[in-house]
């Protein structure tokens, strides 16, 4: 997995440098193309005065979520709980038995506020996409995951300080990081092409 990451982010870098080059030659040997530069000085100055807004966008904030909640998944011990067929202990299948009720309980929650008639999460006009529930269906996923998470490690004392709570939610992050890398040379690619085309 991580060769391929690093292939994937090589691939990226070299796309960009790619695309800089060839905007450039392009648009000196065809200066009526519809194009532009990103090494001419209005190329540079969007470059580096866009490139924090060109990075936030809500992918990065549904992978920061996703990350925390798949550490919390891992860490907890919920995820091996599922996977894993192996005897439990009493303490295990009692924090299983009260996820599974605190899961379904939150699944209802949102029901109720998406499929009644004039739901809260729908939009004006009784929608559910585009509506609330659809820009913030990730956020939900992630939420419900990670609260299942920290509260079956809690119930099966697996985490049973505020340190070692607090370490689930951020274990997730040593599996974000390449994504990280992947997200931050993949969205300067798409926005360069955007800047370079005129899109």
């Amino acid at each position: 997995m991580k060769r391929f990451l690093s292939y994937t982010a090589l691939c990226l870098g070299i796309a960009q440098l790619l695309l800089i080059l060839s905007s450039w030659i392009l648009t000196s040997a065809m200066p009526d193309a519809a194009m532009r530069s990103l090494l001419s000085s209005e190329g540079i100055r969007w470059f580096f005065g866009n490139f924090v807004e060109n990075l936030a966008t809500p992918v990065l904030v549904w992978m920061l979520l996703i990350g925390i909640a798949y550490g919390a998944f891992q860490y907890s011990g919920l995820a091996a709980c599922i996977t894993q067929r192996q005897p439990r202990s009493y303490r295990e299948r009692f924090a299983l038995r009260m996820v599974a009720v605190e899961v379904l309980l939150l699944v209802g929650i949102v029901m109720l506020l998406t499929l009644l008639p004039q739901g809260i999460l729908l939009s004006v006009t009784g929608n559910l996409f585009p509506s609330s529930f659809s820009k913030s269906v990730v956020a939900i996923i992630a939420f419900i995951v990670s609260l299942a998470s920290v509260s079956y490690g809690m119930l099966s004392g697996r985490t049973n300080t505020l340190e070692s709570v607090f370490s689930s939610l951020t274990a997730g992050m040593i599996y974000l990081a390449p994504f990280c890398i992947l997200y931050v040379l993949a969205a300067q690619l798409y926005f360069s092409t955007k800047f370079v085309f005129g899109i």
